[in-house]
């Protein structure tokens, strides 16, 4: 059986009650496997899982909405999830954190990119990011990167 032939409702039937000596799969990146039972006579399931698995719809719907949204509850609307600890649990196990830190880290790499390759003021930043103080940006910042925004702009310049 090729992995490119269709399976429909009406032939895996046929499959399940033939006999099967064995049975290759191709992959998009050209590599084969080929799937031999034991003469044992033991039974081999396998299933396929389609190119855009659940977990990759989910990462695109995040990748694509995160820009937008100003929190997780926002976040978590965007890619149409009503229960936030749903949506959180998906999150945890797609991309390995809570939405929460996740989010943090990204706004942190905005963040250190406008700090090294901009003139804007550390304050403008922290108006631009809803950070309560440009001292709180720092303290987020310096936690984050070890350095000063501001001396990590001046390292960049020299």
């Amino acid at each position: 059986m090729d992995a490119n032939a269709r399976i429909t409702r009406d032939n895996v039937k046929k499959f399940l009650l033939t006999d099967v000596a064995s049975c290759t799969f191709t992959f998009s990146d050209g590599l084969k496997s080929r799937v031999i039972p034991s003469p044992d006579s033991e039974i081999v399931l396998v299933k396929l899982i389609p190119r855009t698995s659940k977990s990759k719809q989910f990462e695109d719907s995040v990748l694509r909405n995160y820009s937008q949204a100003k929190n997780m509850n926002e976040l978590a609307s965007l890619c149409k999830y009503d229960c936030l600890r749903t949506f959180t649990r998906h999150f945890k196990r797609c991309f390995g954190q809570t939405p929460y830190q996740w989010m943090l880290d990204r706004k942190m790499e905005e963040i250190q990119s406008l700090v090294l390759n901009s003139d804007i003021s550390i304050t403008e930043i922290s108006r631009m990011f809803d950070f309560k103080s440009a001292s709180h940006l720092v303290n987020a910042y310096t936690k984050r990167f070890g350095i000063s925004p501001h001396k990590s702009r001046l390292s960049n310049a020299i």
